[in-house]
């Protein structure tokens, strides 16, 4: 499996920017899938200085229902006219998250795709929900269940017609799995089911299979120091290949994450492909 980040926080390459958003081209036994199309056209402008040619996707899988993972999608309908967009059926909608003093902002996370714009890609869209197999490697998983022991690391809410707000369980979140020869990745855009659950369903579904790889925006920021380090040190336990923590993940996190895996955890850049 190759990986290029074609968006994320951070970029080492000169002709490439970066954002707050996420955007990732798997390629896997010929298959092209592009995970996410980011926060703006970052995505599509770093591809087009890196030789990427988006005409080439497949299949596009969102990982959530929020702006910093979809503002993309215009661009790349723009650039490809074929590839079809596995969503999950309640993702396209309004979210909002709560200010520092505890009330819920009027800034809209979610999905900010015109009117306009929805009607045109509709028939592009395949709704999913639970499991859905995209092809003979590649699986997207939505509806995780929580764990209670691991609960989200932060709320968000949808607008009633009334105008109240109510509890969003982030249940349009997915994550993808990918099927090699020796094991299985797993790939996540910010994991606010938690890291622990999406490791749990993992397991669930795929119960012969190795876990090779975690690509993933973990948000553990939000959680104390001594909480984190509980997540981390679970996922160093599984012995796995490789770890990226990117995105959401947070800082101190990651200097957890190579102070214990060294090599095994990869910084990710956009611009940068990988080899896994």
């Amino acid at each position: 499996m190759k990986i290029t980040f074609l968006s994320d926080n951070k970029t080492e390459k000169s002709k490439c920017l970066a954002e707050w958003g996420l955007s990732i081209l798997v390629e896997s036994k010929g298959h092209k899938l592009l995970f996410d199309v980011g926060a703006s056209p970052i995505f599509a402008r770093n591809a087009k200085k890196l030789g990427v040619e988006l005409t080439d996707v497949e299949y596009v899988a969102i990982s959530h229902g929020h702006y910093d993972h979809t503002d993309g999608m215009e661009a790349f309908c723009d650039i490809n006219q074929k590839a079809s967009i596995y969503i999950h059926k309640d993702a396209i909608d309004e979210d909002y998250a709560l200010d520092d003093d505890g009330s819920i902002e009027d800034v809209n996370y979610g999905i900010r795709w015109s009117e306009e714009f929805k009607n045109a890609v509709k028939p592009r869209l395949i709704l999913t929900e639970g499991v859905t197999k995209i092809n003979d490697n590649m699986t997207l998983v939505g509806n995780v269940p929580l764990l209670k022991e691991y609960p989200m690391t932060e709320k968000f809410f949808r607008r009633n017609l009334d105008g109240s707000f109510r509890d969003d369980p982030m249940d349009h979140e997915q994550f993808l799995v990918v099927e090699e020869d020796e094991g299985i990745y797993v790939i996540s855009g910010c994991s606010h089911k938690g890291v622990m659950s999406i490791i749990a369903r993992v397991k669930d579904l795929f119960p012969n299979q190795r876990i090779l790889g975690f690509i993933a925006g973990m948000h553990l920021y939000p959680l104390s120091v001594s909480e984190q380090k509980k997540v981390v040190d679970t996922i160093c336990n599984l012995n796995l290949d490789c770890v990226f923590p990117v995105h959401c993940t947070g800082m101190e996190s990651i200097i957890m994450f190579k102070e214990r895996l060294g090599d095994k955890c990869i910084i990710a850049s956009a611009g940068e492909s990988y080899d896994c």
